[in-house]
């Protein structure tokens, strides 16, 4: 009876004829071409505004220890005046060696690690390139007796500072603190000691023997002493034989952990770094702390000091992030699952504000890439669904019957699931023709490539021409795709259809940067997203109207953005380039493959986007 009633039902609903009204769905169109780009923006400013939460207090939580077997300021301070004066002999004989060549030095450090009973060696390097850095590491071993070694620490040092000093009291005060670990047998873990030369140079070639990831013949054939896996790094950094009065950490925050800036974004855990704060702080007299090395920002008298200095910082530490490059030593740890900090001794008189308010963390931080990308996706969709062209009633049933006008207007504005034809060829085209210009680019840039058909020329001089030739390809490639569209004059050539790709393409670039580096993905969502929101197809239009279009555009491009960069840090151009091929060279850094295969191809689509001819 049931059943039979539904199926009559059904029936006579199929027997209805469906009733379409061409006219109530063209406004609806029309309303949606109106609305979508206002709620796109709105999201933006609304992901913008989240962000800008979370340095303030309110929104953000106190952080805490979690891991229950630290307990930071529960133990007694064992490093007393007997130590000191140690670190202070150890500093006297480091003067007078600090000068000498990488060998000397390294023999001495040995000797003084082996006086002490650590087993030690040495470990001799070189980091290709046109002029390659050769250097010796020096490192030892301190055995826990109570342990089974599979586990260990690593307390490390460089030969220069970060300030371009001999790191003269942070290497005395790890040899002081090795003959402290040598007369205590109650450690838990065994303790690596680690002196590096060349600074990351250095690091990185010690790492990569020590985890097997590369063949050095020379350092293969002794015999290496190892340890367990690595738990924990700290990284001593004091500059010349003076006093401090500030200690500098070097990590970021991203308000959901605290960290160290590591190679591509990379983050550990936060005990340690809550740790060393705790300990810090409970010292007598308690030390001062702040983020990097600035004891000082330019907001502490102000009104809202406390939360414009943690903005600042958080800034600071997005400037590391964002180029995936190691603020310190112990950056490059974080690639092998190993949490690091560095401690930076600090110079000067300052007046700061302990913790500058780095002592919390924030809840959310994803969902403000979540609205960049859909702020993109509903653009997209609207462009690739809808189309640019706004139609009126009046225009449409003007001079018709309403047949005629409702006949037309069901012609125009097709439903979602019509298989109407979109010209996807042409956008899929440019999209190729542009990466394959990045891949052409990348490869020009990369170091091997000055050493192989420029060595004739000094290094920073290769460099030049690497980038000369990158523009020039870039140019080539946008001037060539331009005159192609201009002289075949295709309706196929469909300018909305491509802006509708550019800003998918955007979306997705932005949801999965963020995945692996949360920071290079909302920097790159906050130069973006207006601008090619705003980018239209302008062939036809007023060349001044193009000009100024392609003028932003190219100021968001690589080469705009290097010169802005050189600008602000009053850097050279050619010292930026370096730094960046170094950090792709010797630490494995993904900035220079995001940029030349990501970033810049799709700028330059969206360079051409402005030549085209929107839908019709």
């Amino acid at each position: 009876m049931l059943l039979s009633k539904l199926a009559e039902k059904l029936a006579a609903r199929k027997a209805r004829a469906y009733k379409y009204d061409p006219q109530k769905r063209m406004r609806m169109v029309n309303t949606l071409q109106k609305f979508i780009p206002i709620v796109s923006f709105l999201l933006f400013f609304i992901a913008i505004a989240w962000l800008l939460l979370l340095p303030y207090d309110g929104y953000s939580k106190r952080t805490y220890i979690s891991e229950n077997a630290l307990l930071p300021g529960q133990v007694n301070l064992e490093y007393g005046y007997n130590d000191v004066r140690t670190a202070e002999d150890f500093r006297q004989k480091l003067i007078h060696i600090q000068g000498l060549d990488s060998e000397t030095r390294a023999n001495f450090i040995q000797q003084e690690f082996r006086k002490s009973g650590f087993v030690s060696a040495v470990q001799h390097f070189v980091v290709d390139g046109k002029e390659p850095k050769t250097g010796v590491n020096t490192f030892a071993i301190n055995r826990a007796p109570r342990s089974d070694g599979k586990e260990a620490l690593i307390l490390s040092a460089s030969w220069k500072s970060r300030t371009g000093e001999f790191n003269t009291n942070g290497i005395a005060l790890l040899l002081s603190l090795a003959k402290l670990f040598k007369r205590n047998v109650y450690w838990a873990k065994d303790v690596i000691l680690l002196i590096a030369d060349e600074g990351i140079h250095g690091t990185q070639a010690w790492l990569d023997a020590y985890h097997g990831t590369v063949q050095n013949d020379e350092f293969s054939s002794i015999v290496m002493p190892r340890s367990g896996a690595v738990q924990g790094v700290v990284h001593l950094d004091f500059p010349g034989t003076q006093d401090y009065e500030t200690l500098g950490i070097f990590f970021g925050i991203n308000y959901y952990f605290i960290q160290t800036e590591g190679v591509n974004g990379q983050l550990p855990n936060l005990d340690l770094v809550n740790t060393m704060i705790a300990i810090a702080g409970r010292t007598g007299p308690p030390m001062r702390v702040t983020l990097h090395d600035t004891a000082k920002h330019p907001f502490e008298s102000h009104q809202y000091g406390p939360y414009l200095g943690s903005l600042y910082h958080l800034l600071q530490s997005m400037k590391y992030l964002v180029l995936g490059k190691p603020s310190s030593e112990a950056g490059l740890y974080l690639r092998y699952a190993i949490d690091a900090v560095t401690i930076h001794g600090i110079v000067g008189s300052e007046h700061l504000h302990q913790l500058f308010g780095f002592n919390r963390i924030g809840n959310q931080y994803m969902p403000p890439v979540a609205l960049f990308a859909c702020a993109l996706i509903f653009q997209s969709l609207s462009l690739y669904y809808l189309g640019t062209k706004k139609q009126t009633l009046d225009n449409l049933s003007a001079g018709t019957s309403t047949d005629a006008t409702a006949s037309k207007i069901a012609g125009m504005v097709p439903p979602a699931y019509s298989l109407k034809k979109r010209h996807i060829r042409f956008p899929f085209t440019i999209m190729i023709i542009v990466h394959m210009a990045g891949l052409v680019i990348f490869n020009i840039l990369q170091p091997s490539f000055g050493w192989n058909y420029l060595g004739h020329l000094k290094e920073n001089e290769a460099v030049e021409v690497q980038y000369g030739i990158s523009v020039a390809v870039f140019i080539i490639t946008i001037v060539s795709c331009i005159l192609w569209i201009n002289k075949s004059q295709s309706p196929e050539h469909d300018g909305t259809i491509l802006k509708s790709f550019c800003l998918a393409y955007s979306a997705l670039v932005i949801a999965t940067v963020s995945l692996l580096n949360f920071t290079l993905g909302v920097a790159t969502a906050i130069l973006i997203l207006i601008p090619y929101s705003l980018a239209q197809p302008s062939f036809g239009a007023s060349s001044i109207y193009k000009a100024a279009q392609t003028a932003v555009l190219l100021l968001l491009s690589p080469v705009g953005l290097a010169q802005i960069f050189s600008w602000v840090t009053h850097m050279s151009l050619t010292d930026i380039l370096s730094s960046i091929l170094s950090d792709y060279h010797v630490v494995g850094a993904w900035f220079l493959t995001f940029l030349c295969t990501v970033y810049w191809p799709m700028n330059m689509a969206v360079i051409i986007l402005v030549y085209t001819k929107a839908s019709s």
